[in-house]
């Protein structure tokens, strides 16, 4: 297993503070159209960064996603994500992640056939190409975050995978050392982040090593399911930003290495 940290400056400075911070790779994540797009036309330059730095990209995500609207999916809002995956491609990425968010305005059966055909497609446009189409459990506009609903996505589209954050299902009160066990095989990308809870209140996403996260438990599973794909920290938080928040991914990145065996 790797470790690497999601870094957004994806220019040379950017990669090469990710070399100086001991870690192997980068992930790119895009909140945004705009980010989406800045990326894709600087896909070139990228490319260029990541090889004079020795820092290849791992994973390309999108986040907060908006694409399922009046019953269906939106063509024009599907062909960026598809763009994107494209870009993901040409990088040399392992994974591409997203999510669908969840249309009110019809049933939750219609929203899970507007998942299981984009995602569908997704992987079918990926297929042969040397990545994997992966669905987060983050439920930042994104509905397909539990077992149940990774038994009807995941049950209908074979070639989907999950990227696997802890915290979230922890967040949210659900099993996480249980999903991750019954899931593992599906699981193509790690996040390591950490979050601690005071009582039911969430207080804070600390480096990992210093939060409520099992980490010896979510390691001893890793290996027990075979999982040797990428680690990748997530800096989130609002207090541990700055020079706190560089301190905090060099104090992730020594407690994670404990963990690496192989």
């Amino acid at each position: 297993m790797r470790i690497g940290r999601i870094q957004n400056d994806y220019t040379e400075k950017g990669f090469g503070l990710v070399k100086e911070q001991g870690l192997s790779f980068a992930e790119l994540c895009m909140n945004s159209q705009a980010e989406s797009e800045a990326l894709v036309s600087s896909r070139e330059s990228i490319l260029a960064a990541a090889k004079a730095t020795g820092i290849d990209v791992s994973s390309v995500g999108r986040w907060n996603h908006d694409v399922a609207e009046n019953g269906v999916i939106n063509a024009e809002k599907a062909k960026s994500y598809y763009e994107l995956l494209d870009a993901a491609i040409y990088l040399g990425a392992k994974t591409f992640v997203c999510g669908i968010n969840r249309d009110e305005s019809v049933s939750l059966y219609r929203n899970y056939t507007n998942a299981i055909e984009f995602f569908g497609g997704l992987c079918e446009h990926a297929k042969g190409k040397g990545i994997k189409v992966a669905v987060q459990n983050c439920n930042w506009n994104n509905f397909v975050v539990s077992p149940f609903d990774w038994d009807v996505v995941l049950g209908e589209v074979p070639d989907l995978w999950l990227k696997y954050d802890a915290s979230h299902s922890y967040n949210r009160g659900d099993d996480y050392l249980g999903e991750l066990s019954d899931w593992c095989e599906r699981v193509a990308h790690v996040h390591i982040k950490g979050t601690t809870h005071a009582g039911k209140r969430a207080v804070a996403d600390p480096p990992a090593g210093m939060d409520d996260i099992k980490w010896s438990s979510l390691f001893s599973i890793l290996y027990a399911r075979g999982y040797d794909g990428d680690l990748s920290i997530e800096p989130h938080s609002s207090v541990w930003c700055g020079e706190l928040g560089a301190a905090g991914v060099l104090f992730t990145r020594d407690f994670v290495k404990q963990y690496i065996v192989r």
